[in-house]
């Protein structure tokens, strides 16, 4: 009944959008080009031309689309070049470290863990919790992490210093890519920045998430994340894998499901 009603209403947020998405772009997918005649996009449009100095220094960069400037908490006033370079920089340096923290946690949540079995099996195994496999984490370890940590802040502050004009690129980018405007390569950026936001909500959520209900995303790594009513199809595709793929019983008596002739008559 739970998983009902949350279904439900995630239904009707989602049917919703899609009729907005339809009634401005014509496709019920949408695609960001089509919206020539969107309010939205005319708005956009209207305040390139009146973009602040701020604005300037990051213009094309996104957030969420290329012709965005995301600043709700107005960290940008008053902003010399300089700071809206190393605040970017900042930003995608979160977002980098969060998309590894979403990474690390659902390899944890998912029962691989080896590194951490390995160290600590003759005593016991590294829970599938991340947040009690940390209280796991031998002192050693956490030293390891935090010298690993200072180690690569050292190498990109002193060592390996990425250019002023680029205080993000850690990997020396700039002086490979020909073209800074090719739109590919403006693509590749703005999703970078978008996923690194995405990832600093999403293991916040996580962390808030375990620490509230101990509840750590388990199905990660289960086959339909954990619903039990994915059982019977894998148990049934495990005991005979050359059957074709597993289709779940029919519990309404409508007939066997058969796939159709790949020549028919």
């Amino acid at each position: 009944l739970s998983a009902e009603l949350a279904n439900g209403r995630l239904a009707m947020v989602a049917i919703i959008g899609m009729f907005f998405q339809d009634g401005l772009t014509g496709s019920a997918w949408g695609d960001w080009a089509l919206y020539t005649e969107s309010p939205l996009r005319a708005e956009a449009s209207a305040s390139v031309s009146a973009r602040s100095p701020q604005e300037e220094v990051l213009a094309g960069t996104g957030g969420p689309f290329p012709e965005n400037f995301w600043d709700p908490a107005g960290l940008s006033r008053n902003k010399t070049e300089k700071e809206m370079l190393e605040l970017r920089a900042i930003e995608l340096k979160h977002g980098r470290v969060a998309m590894l923290a979403c990474l690390g946690w659902f390899h944890a949540a998912a029962g691989w863990h080896p590194v951490g079995d390995f160290y600590i099996g003759e005593y016991d195994i590294i829970d599938d919790n991340p947040l009690i496999s940390l209280t796991q984490l031998p002192i050693g370890g956490i030293f390891q992490v935090v010298f690993t940590i200072m180690v690569l802040e050292w190498l990109t502050t002193y060592v390996t210093k990425p250019p002023e004009e680029r205080p993000w690129d850690l990997l020396g980018w700039t002086d490979v890519i020909a073209d800074e405007e090719y739109p590919p390569w403006k693509e590749r950026q703005l999703q970078e920045l978008n996923n690194g936001r995405l990832a600093m909500m999403g293991i916040v959520g996580l962390i808030v998430q375990d620490s509230l209900s101990g509840e750590y995303f388990k199905g990660i790594g289960q086959l339909c994340f954990g619903n039990p009513a994915c059982e019977e199809i894998k148990n049934k595709f495990l005991e005979n894998p050359m059957a074709g793929p597993p289709i779940p019983a029919n519990p309404f008596g409508l007939g066997a499901y058969t796939f159709p002739a790949l020549y028919p008559a």
